[in-house]
């Protein structure tokens, strides 16, 4: 399985003022293939967020397709695009999403609702996550009792327990030390062993064990690519 980007620009235009325009993306394509790694590369305000957010299907190009397996997601109704997202993408935002009424393992099940015969599998799933990130003891906690480095990792934790074909990962190591990088890193390496392609957006390069697609990004460009790790 894979998503095709072709050929997308993202442009935003303020409603107050009609001659304002900014091109968040422009002209992308990509391809991201089953147990792939791609990393998105580039300063604040070089398009990576909104680019993974239209992988995701969370926000529509202006222009370009978004392809899953021969579906035109960008053609696609909502509902379409909710079951694709409910099934297939796991995604972890720069910004808290945690409902603040419920705990850490409510929060980390919630999205995943429509699995209802598989949540008692998906609980013991997250549980072990969590113990793999020192956090089996936050998961009673409520979202303002965890500091900022612990609520990424629960935020990791809820878009892994589905085990989803394509992980999109917006900053995901920021505010966590280098442990806590390396137990992340190794629960996205499981995740990529068992075929899901993961996206990762950062600031810093990163290293990893395999090979990665490397797309620099600047002005919502990307500017170079480049496959690392192929000998």
């Amino acid at each position: 399985m894979a998503i095709k980007v072709i050929r997308v620009t993202k442009v935003y235009e303020s409603s107050g003022n009609s001659t304002f325009k900014l091109h968040a993306v422009k002209n992308v394509s990509m391809d991201i293939n089953e147990g792939s790694y791609t990393l998105l590369l580039g300063p604040t305000g070089s398009g990576k967020t909104t680019l993974l957010s239209l992988i995701a299907g969370i926000v529509e190009p202006t222009k370009g397709e978004i392809v899953f397996n021969n579906i035109y997601i960008t053609s696609s109704n909502d509902s379409k695009i909710s079951q694709f997202r409910e099934r297939y993408i796991g995604y972890v935002p720069q910004t808290n999403l945690f409902i603040k009424e419920l705990n850490v393992i409510e929060n980390i099940l919630s999205p995943n609702s429509f699995l209802k015969r598989q949540m008692r599998h998906l609980k013991t799933y997250a549980m072990e996550m969590l113990e793999k990130l020192n956090m089996d003891r936050k998961a009673g906690m409520k979202p303002f009792e965890l500091s900022g480095g612990e609520m990424k990792k629960a935020m990791i934790v809820r878009a892994l327990v589905k085990k989803p074909l394509f992980i999109l990962a917006d900053e995901p190591f920021s505010e966590l030390d280098s442990g806590s990088t390396k137990s992340v890193m190794a629960l996205l390496k499981e995740q990529r062993e068992n075929g899901s392609a993961i996206i990762v957006a950062s600031h810093d390069q990163l290293s990893f064990e395999k090979e990665i697609d490397l797309y620099t990004l600047a002005e919502g460009q990307v500017v170079t690519y480049e496959k690392r790790g192929v000998k």
